[in-house]
């Protein structure tokens, strides 16, 4: 298993790497903006969230490390700036983990990216299959397969749609539940070789009770050791 150092090391050299690909004139032309790793990296955390992509509302730069704490704890930007009101990701995600039982694994054991690293408001734009945007995405969803290798979460938790296809596990999914209108809001599978369970997006009208099905079998995992 990989180390503590090693581990940052290799988080270094995805940043490294990502950083001479932004400033590039051709892939730069496509982002302004990436975000890799919205906490710290860790050995072994309890969870490693994937969502698709980080929203175009962040006025500050590219980080080009780690934060110290994870983003989606705080309600301001990196730069301090205050997050948009209608930006609401982050409070779902915390309050669905504290009514789930889950506080301080969100807090303390918790690692989170983005299967696409260039931030943006217009997400369907980066679902495109050929392109510099399509390039941008598998380059950034490979990393993030690598990280979980690396790390060893005992859950992966994929949040929504997107992110699942992203990372080419939309089609491996069971135990599948679905809503009326046939969108997926729970499943279960492994990403290399970690447990992996499915939510969809909170911000596509998730209902409670869906979310909190699949935050219990996180839970459970996590519970029992992974």
């Amino acid at each position: 298993m990989t180390n503590q150092k090693e581990l940052k090391q290799l988080a270094q050299r995805m940043y490294c790497e990502t950083m001479e690909r932004l400033e590039d004139p051709c892939w730069g032309k496509v982002t302004q903006k990436v975000t890799l790793l919205y906490g710290p990296p860790m050995v072994r955390p309890d969870v490693f969230l994937v969502s698709f992509q980080g929203g175009g509302g962040d006025p500050s730069c590219s980080l080009r490390t780690w934060p110290d704490k994870l983003l989606y704890l705080c309600d301001h930007y990196p730069d301090g700036t205050p997050r948009k009101r209608g930006d609401s990701f982050g409070k779902k995600l915390r309050q669905n983990f504290r009514d789930a039982g889950l506080w301080k694994t969100l807090t303390k054991r918790t690692v989170a990216m983005a299967a696409c690293f260039p931030e943006s408001a217009e997400a369907e734009k980066w679902t495109c299959k050929q392109g510099l945007r399509a390039e941008w995405r598998k380059y950034s969803s490979a990393w993030v397969r690598c990280m979980i290798a690396a790390m060893r979460p005992r859950v992966v938790l994929v949040i929504g749609k997107k992110a699942s296809e992203a990372l080419e596990v939309h089609d491996e999914w069971r135990d599948v539940e679905r809503r009326k209108d046939r969108h997926m809001v729970y499943g279960r599978t492994k990403i290399e070789g970690c447990p992996a369970v499915y939510c969809r997006h909170l911000s596509q009208g998730s209902a409670k009770a869906q979310v909190q099905k699949c935050l219990r079998e996180l839970k459970r995992i996590v519970d029992a050791g992974g």
